[in-house]
């Protein structure tokens, strides 16, 4: 990882978010101006055809605290979060949905605690405090998925896949090297390796509002979550986990 000359960075890794990509780097800009003048945003670029590079290299003429890494072809969020990664130079290492379904509210509370904790903090929809407005299918599937999680790795997290996880610089640059995922378990894989290794996991009650997308149909949720199976077993095979 790059030196550590920045107090923040926010990651958001980007694939199609033409038609939200500036709202969201606004909303993302004023609430980190609200807590530090030293900070970045890092817009990960994931092989977008929609328009979307184009948004952002406009932004980039006026944004000093802009970055931007484009990939010419698809990688998957795991694997576009880790490359952010490398590239992030905050102390503290934040990243997060373009949908913006997690309340930027809730920025300041997981900053203040990753620079107590010195670990992976985590936005919760499943803990005491927490405010979610979403369907029943969506709501069933993610509890079902994380009381598995809980049974297999006895990890005591309650929502393992929120796309809203601040860190420290040292935890970044250790889940940077060992993060295998390219896809969406990356999430739960970061949970995972961080209680292997005993740093601090911090779940954070987060206000969460259910963003549909045009492809978001039931046959993508079915065949995200039997991928997200498929990976879960995979990794736990892979592990020396009791």
């Amino acid at each position: 990882m790059m030196p550590c000359d920045l107090e923040l960075s926010i990651m958001l890794p980007a694939y199609n978010e033409a038609s939200r990509i500036e709202q969201c780097i606004r909303e993302v800009k004023r609430a980190a101006t609200a807590l530090t003048s030293s900070y970045e945003i890092v817009v990960i670029e994931d092989g977008s055809t929609d328009g979307t590079t184009s948004i952002i290299d406009s932004l980039l003429k006026t944004d000093s605290n802009l970055s931007f890494h484009h990939s010419q072809q698809r990688l998957g969020k795991g694997k576009a979060i880790r490359k952010g990664l490398g590239f992030a130079k905050g102390d503290v290492v934040v990243f997060m949905d373009v949908d913006l379904a997690t309340s930027l509210e809730s920025l300041p509370t997981i900053v203040k605690s990753t620079r107590e904790n010195h670990g992976l903090v985590i936005g919760s929809r499943h803990v005491r405090g927490s405010k979610v407005c979403r369907s029943f299918t969506r709501t069933a599937s993610s509890l079902t998925y994380n009381l598995l999680v809980r049974l297999i790795f006895h990890d005591g997290v309650y929502d393992h896949q929120c796309g809203f996880k601040a860190m420290s610089r040292e935890v970044a640059t250790f889940l940077q090297d060992n993060v295998k995922s390219d896809g969406f378990f990356l999430d739960t894989e970061m949970v995972l390796l961080c209680k292997s290794r005993r740093i601090p996991v911090i779940e954070v009650a987060v206000s969460w509002i259910e963003i549909k997308k045009k492809d978001s149909h039931g046959i993508r949720i079915f065949r995200d979550s039997i991928k997200l199976g498929f990976d879960l077993l995979h990794f736990r095979l892979a592990t020396n986990h009791p």
